[in-house]
C-alpha cells in the first residue's frame, strides 16, 4: 500500500488526471508526499491504513457504467469512494 510506506508518486498512479496535476510548481507526487509524512505522524495513523487496506480486499465493489463505488465503513482516506473508468483503468475521482 503506497499510502503506508509514503510513497506519493505511487498514490497519485490511481488518481484521475485532474488530481494528478501539477498546482503552485508541486507535482502531485511531491504534494502526496508531504500528506502522507503528515499523516504517518499521526498516533494510530498506520494501524488506521492497515485496517483500512484489509477492509478494502473484502469490500464489495458496485459498478454503474463508468462508475464503481467501494461499499466502505468509512472513506477512503478521508476522502471519496468512487472511481471513474478513464485513461484504460479505474481512477480515483476526486
Amino acid at each position: 500500500m503506497a499510502e503506508l510506506a509514503g510513497n506519493g508518486a505511487s498514490a497519485c498512479a490511481i488518481l484521475n488526471r485532474p488530481l494528478r496535476a501539477t498546482l503552485h510548481g508541486r507535482t502531485c507526487a511531491q504534494r502526496w508526499n508531504v500528506k502522507l509524512a503528515a499523516q504517518l505522524r499521526k498516533h494510530g495513523a498506520r494501524s488506521a491504513l492497515r485496517q483500512q487496506s484489509r477492509e478494502i480486499a473484502n469490500a464489495a465493489v458496485v459498478v454503474h457504467g463508468n462508475v464503481a463505488q467501494i461499499e466502505l465503513t468509512g472513506p477512503l482516506i478521508k476522502g471519496p469512494n468512487k472511481f471513474l473508468w478513464t485513461e484504460n483503468c479505474w481512477m480515483l475521482e476526486g
